[in-house]
């Protein structure tokens, strides 16, 4: 129970810091219309929003690391989908103040409804118990390699024009790394604090995480978020879930009864964020822009469009 407050506490924090981070960016560039990228960032940077969405994201992460220290991984990883509905209410909230902002489409309430039915289902039929960690302990290095090798892959592709959706095929890529990203940092924490600078998996977790927000930020760019967004957000914690088993024995409930009800909670979380992310199929490119990243996911771009759906932030 502790490790599941943890991770709604870290989903919330994320959350709080999505909102006001976007909102901070949003009035950062109202009226910046010809102004240089850098003092446009300067404007941001002394926005007061900017600094507390960059407090509430780390208290994301240090409240991720405390439920994945004392917690499931097929656990924690799909409560932080929670994260998404709570920006999605939040961001409600707030915009009702300013009439030329848009708010949340009636289906998306629906999609949030079904984000949270799918975690309701999903934890109560998969019964998670413990296990010994490196029940094989070839999968996770293969999963690194893997990982990279397709990263490389699509990098290359897209970079040749060879893909028709490439936001897509990054969202996807960026959304298996961070799904990753949260097995190492689990990894990583099973080991002795004073074994981090000599062991394998803080490493990769470091390398592993670079790459997924250098991903993230490539995806936003390459098109629409319609496009890259929800199958970034909906990967994350099917990988994590299909890692937990063979990387630390984390079994599920057995039987055709449990596995059919894990399966439609996964199902319903997936359909349900890639409802909450879709606002527009029209929606222009994005512009390229810093972000700041914490050990699972991207964070909101610098100056996202007003009209943009929720990003989580990480």
């Amino acid at each position: 129970m502790t490790a599941v407050l943890l991770a709604l506490a870290s989903a919330a924090a994320y959350a709080v810091a999505t909102v006001v981070g976007h909102r901070a960016a949003t009035a950062s560039a109202e009226g910046s219309e010809g102004r240089s990228f850098l003092r446009t960032t300067r404007r941001l940077l002394r926005h007061p929003g900017f600094l507390a969405s960059q407090l509430a994201g780390a208290l994301g992460l240090a409240l991720h690391v405390a439920a994945l220290a004392t917690g499931l991984l097929v656990v924690v990883q799909p409560l932080l989908c929670a994260g998404l509905v709570i920006a999605l209410v939040l961001g409600a909230v707030v915009d009702r103040r300013h009439p030329g902002r848009p708010l949340p489409h009636r289906r998306q309430w629906l999609a949030a409804g079904g984000v949270t039915a799918g975690l309701v289902l999903f934890l109560a039929t998969a019964a998670p118990v413990a296990g010994a960690a490196r029940i094989h302990p070839w999968v996770l290095p293969a999963a690194v390699i893997g990982f990279l090798v397709a990263a490389t892959v699509v990098g290359l592709r897209v970079r040749r024009n060879a893909s028709p959706r490439p936001a897509a095929l990054l969202g996807a890529v960026a959304g298996a790394g961070f799904g990753l990203t949260g097995v190492l940092l689990k990894a990583t924490l099973t080991l002795p604090p004073a074994d981090w600078p000599v062991s394998w998996p803080a490493y990769a977790l470091l390398l592993v995480g670079s790459c997924g927000v250098v991903l993230a930020q490539w995806c936003y760019v390459a098109g629409p978020l319609v496009q890259s967004q929800p199958v970034l957000t909906a990967l994350e914690p099917v990988i994590a879930v299909a890692l937990a088993a063979p990387v630390f024995a984390e079994g599920l409930a057995t039987g055709v009864l449990p596995h059919v009800g894990q399966l439609l909670g996964l199902g319903l979380m997936v359909a349900g964020v890639w409802g909450v992310s879709r606002r527009d199929a029209a929606m222009p490119a994005l512009q390229p822009a810093p972000c700041h990243h914490s050990a699972s996911g991207p964070s909101p771009r610098l100056f996202p469009a007003p009209e943009q759906p929720l990003e989580r932030t990480r």
